[in-house]
């Protein structure tokens, strides 16, 4: 492991077995991580991506093959454990925001901090809502933005936490061209900004232009873009 690397998954796979016919979702996979890298993984419907981000999210287990955070392995942790990284190492942000409609887009931004029992730094939010052109969202609820908007909220949510790593599961699936243009570019705004590693997935090439690296998974195999 190379002393930059955040997170790592060594020759991990998984098979569904949903019918008669097991399905390999993902083979022999290995890939690392590194400090402040912003990471696009591209490959069509059915190819692997969201097993992969599930399995690096601990949202699921691969059958066989390791997972390290900090060089250490995530797999067989207690739950409480798991929790823990979830709250504080894993950053998420789904492809459908997955905001509080009863919360303004400042309380759900702040909301994963207060249930970990921490103190919001408003200073710092504020500017990450900057960085994420949603200042004018601070006081809004979800219904009242539009779905760039709420992504960009789902992000500030995500980067608030300081996570090792953030990972994006097809964020601009729900956006038209425009939006999920400026979405990527934040992502690697946010890559810069704040040192910050990301790992994206989606079926999207035009991603790969602000890409540090692109990887392609096709069928459960996963090549690095050279």
């Amino acid at each position: 492991m190379r002393e930059n690397t955040i997170l790592e998954a060594r020759h991990i796979t998984r098979t569904y077995h949903t019918s008669s016919v097991p399905a390999e979702a993902l083979k022999d996979c290995s890939i690392t991580f590194e400090t402040g890298e912003f990471t696009v993984i591209v490959g069509p419907s059915g190819s692997g991506k969201s097993t992969l981000l599930r399995l690096l999210g601990t949202l699921d287990a691969p059958d066989s093959g390791d997972i390290l955070l900090r060089g250490k392995s995530i797999l067989n942790l207690p739950d409480a454990e798991v929790s823990r990284l979830r709250r504080q190492e894993i950053g998420f942000v789904p492809q459908d925001y997955s905001l509080f409609p009863e919360y303004t887009a400042w309380e759900n931004v702040i909301l994963p901090l207060r249930l970990d029992g921490q103190k919001e730094n408003a200073e710092e939010i504020e500017d990450i809502f900057s960085l994420l052109g949603i200042s004018h969202c601070r006081d809004k609820f979800p219904a009242e933005l539009s779905g760039g908007e709420q992504q960009r909220v789902a992000i500030a949510r995500a980067l608030a936490i300081h996570p090792a790593i953030i990972l994006a599961d097809e964020p601009t699936g729900n956006l038209d061209a425009e939006n999920s243009l400026a979405v990527i570019q934040l992502l690697s705004r946010a890559c810069e900004v704040y040192h910050q590693t990301i790992a994206m997935v989606t079926h999207d090439r035009q991603s790969a232009d602000y890409a540090d690296r692109v990887l392609t998974i096709k069928d459960g195999w996963l090549t690095e873009d050279v």
